[in-house]
This record gives structure tokens, sequence and C-alpha cells, in this order.
């Protein structure tokens, strides 16, 4: 990561963005070193279940790439929360922590409480949907007891970052909700820690470890609360004793003699649709995308010459 401004660069500007369909470029006054075209930003948008992060894919031509799964890209309403907050955080070391998989589009997580007679439930960085349950709208956190159920939080504001090994989600009622009448002038307030395992193992359940006067404290040691570096590599091999990972998928990668991956979408008889070209952990076999030694990912025009690099391999991540 630069921690000196002199080593950045702006790679879109506002006022000269540009929107198609489902994808987001974001152009510049700056020409690229290695070309004619001006340094850009490219953002896809595609559906998914949550809120979801922006994926850094490939740097080509001076063209940042980049994806993000989120329901604000799906047709429908269907994965829309009533409520959610960012679920990522970057540690000073400029390491990811990802929370995303965790969250729960239906139902939630039960708390160990160590109470027989009443049940909490979680969801993490969005509301509940808990069909069945007599949990409030909105509500991340619900207590469950004979006597009803109560919001004890909604989510307000983003996962944040501990330490290196430690991140917190907060949950609180918004300022125009009436607390529960349990808690008396007590407005109820949740923290989640969750710590990142110091060795392998399936994981622990989240953990109620604290209580009083509506404020709880829960605890969860979870692998998706260590930073991403953990499970991920830039060569075709993934090993960590930590975790116990082995993954080889040099046995994919083409040889100079053997034919390209190749796939053509459904709309291939278009004369203005392209063929993409693929090797794992290699460079593409034949030229369709030119002679540059490390390109491992290009799409081509099927009428003309038009060819576009999507990855060079020297730029891949394993995860």
């Amino acid at each position: 990561m630069c921690s000196d401004s002199a080593c950045r660069y702006r790679a879109g500007d506002l006022s000269l963005q540009t929107l198609s369909d489902t994808v987001l470029d974001y152009n510049t006054t700056q020409t690229c070193p290695e070309g004619t075209n001006s340094v850009q930003t490219s953002i896809s948008f595609q559906c998914g279940k949550t809120m979801g992060t922006p994926e850094f894919v490939a740097l080509s031509q001076c063209v940042h790439y980049f994806e993000w799964k989120t329901y604000a890209a799906c047709k429908k309403d269907k994965f829309k929360p009533h409520k959610e907050v960012p679920c990522y955080v970057f540690d000073p070391d400029g390491k990811k922590h990802d929370l995303n998989p965790l969250i729960k589009v239906r139902d939630g997580y039960l708390v160990d409480d160590g109470d027989d007679d009443s049940d909490f439930y979680i969801n993490i960085c969005r509301s509940l949907n808990t069909p069945g349950k007599p949990c409030s709208e909105g509500s991340a956190a619900c207590l469950i007891t004979t006597h009803g159920s109560f919001s004890m939080g909604v989510p307000t504001r983003p996962l944040e970052g501990l330490s290196s090994d430690s991140l917190r989600l907060q949950y609180e009622l918004s300022a125009d909700s009436t607390p529960p009448e349990r808690c008396g002038e007590h407005r109820p307030t949740v923290n989640i820690t969750f710590i990142c395992p110091s060795s392998r193992h399936s994981g622990s359940t989240p953990k109620m470890v604290a209580e009083s006067n509506c404020r709880y404290e829960v605890e969860w040691v979870t692998e998706y609360a260590c930073h991403r570096d953990y499970l991920e590599s830039h060569s075709c091999k993934l090993t960590s004793e930590q975790h116990d990972i082995s993954i080889d998928l040099t046995p994919l990668t083409l040889s100079s003699t053997d034919p390209p991956y190749f796939f053509q979408p459904p709309s291939g008889d278009d004369p203005q649709s392209y063929i993409y070209y693929l090797n794992v952990c290699g460079k593409i076999p034949t030229g369709e995308c030119g002679n540059d030694p490390f390109i491992s990912s290009c799409q081509k025009k099927k009428s003309g010459n038009l060819q576009k690099v999507a990855g060079r391999f020297v730029n891949q991540t394993l995860r």
C-alpha cells in the first residue's frame, strides 16, 4: 500500500462516469503510459444476495477492472433487506477482512446464552428475516421470551476493525424507537466481537459472554475474521499450515501445444459478440490476443480484429 501521496494517482473522475447496463466506467484525462487510451476504472455489477464488496479483478493497459456482486444489481427485490451495512474492513496493513459469507438472507444465528428460557437471534450486518418467528422488522438482534419478542438493535454502522485478528459489529435501536420495558431507562446495545482463531478448527458458535441492563456482549471465533491473505496465493498453489490447506491447480495449466480454453456466449452468432480465451496460471498458448508472454485471459470480437486483454497471470490471485 502506498503511504506516500506521490505514488498514488487518480484512476477515475466522477464527472467522467458512464453507466451502460450493469457496467460503470470512470474515465480520466490522464493518458496511459502503456498506450494511447486514458487511465480508467470499470466496475461490473452482478446480482448478489448481499450488499457485497467490490473485488479487484485485473489491471490491463491502465484500465482497473472490478466486480461487485450486490442485491442492488438484481432486477427484482428478492434479496433486498430492510437494512444492511458494509461488512468488510481493511486493516492498517491494507489487508481485507470480509464477513459477507456469514450474512444470512433467511433466518439468523441462535446465540449460546446459557438460558433455555429465552432465545437470542442475530444476523450479521443485516436485518433478520425470520419467517415463523415474531422478530420485529428491521431488527438484527432479537430476544424471544415467554413474554414476547424484543428488538435489541438494528444495523447502524459498518463493521469496524479492533486489531489484526478481531473485528466488531454494533447494533443499537434507532433514535425514534422506544426501548422495551424490560430495559427500563437503558437503551439496548449489542456488541459482536469476531476473533480470528490461532489454529484451524471448525470455529465456535456465537456466544454470549456478558449481559447487563440490556447491553449484550457476544463473541464469535471464526476464520472469516482473519484477513484474507491467510487464504490467498499469487501462484497456482495454495498451502497454509495454520489452516491445513493444500491446493494445486497446475494440472490445469495448458502447454504451448495445447488449444486454449475458450467460451462463446449464447449470442455467439452475433458478429458483434466476443469469444473469450483462457489459460490457468499461464499464457494463452495461441496468439489470438497478441504476443504478450503474460496474457492468460482475453476477449476477441468475432468480426474484425478487435481484442481486449482481460488479465495477466503475473497479477493473478488464487483465493
